[in-house]
């Protein structure tokens, strides 16, 4: 396990998920951590007033979500089921895979988080995340 330690165990007993696929996707398991910490508090059953799911509050392409629409039609209609985003281990897989074509795009963690986050906060969401990755990290 590569988690730090200092998380809480709601984050903790997802260690071998997150290391695992963070290190699949080139992040630092610390930050994954705190992307869990900040979006669910490790609650995998999380679903979000905007209609995210799950331990890293991934958009789905139905209930909620499905409303959203954007120039060519539905935004998410490409994203996984709730269902699907309800497996930790589906979830945590998506995440971090997100997350890395984000930084892929963007050629910046912080910029990539501020994509991952809500729309309309700026780089609040990000400077969060990292505020928690700096605290917890080992």
């Amino acid at each position: 396990c590569h988690v730090s330690s200092q998380y809480p165990h709601e984050i903790y007993q997802w260690c071998d998920l997150i290391t695992h696929f963070a290190s699949q996707a080139g992040l630092s398991p610390d930050l994954v951590a705190a992307i869990i910490y900040q979006e669910s508090g490790g609650n995998p059953e999380a679903y979000s007033k905007s209609g995210a799911v799950g331990l890293m509050q991934v958009m789905p392409r139905d209930g909620i979500a499905k409303q959203f629409q954007c120039i060519n039609g539905p935004c998410f209609s490409n994203r996984p089921t709730i269902d699907e985003l309800r497996n930790p281990e589906f979830n945590i897989q998506y995440g971090t895979q997100m997350l890395r074509r984000l930084e892929d795009h963007t050629g910046d963690i912080r910029e990539a988080l501020r994509s991952y986050g809500p729309m309309d906060v700026g780089y609040y969401y990000a400077d969060k995340v990292l505020g928690i990755y700096q605290t917890h990290k080992q």
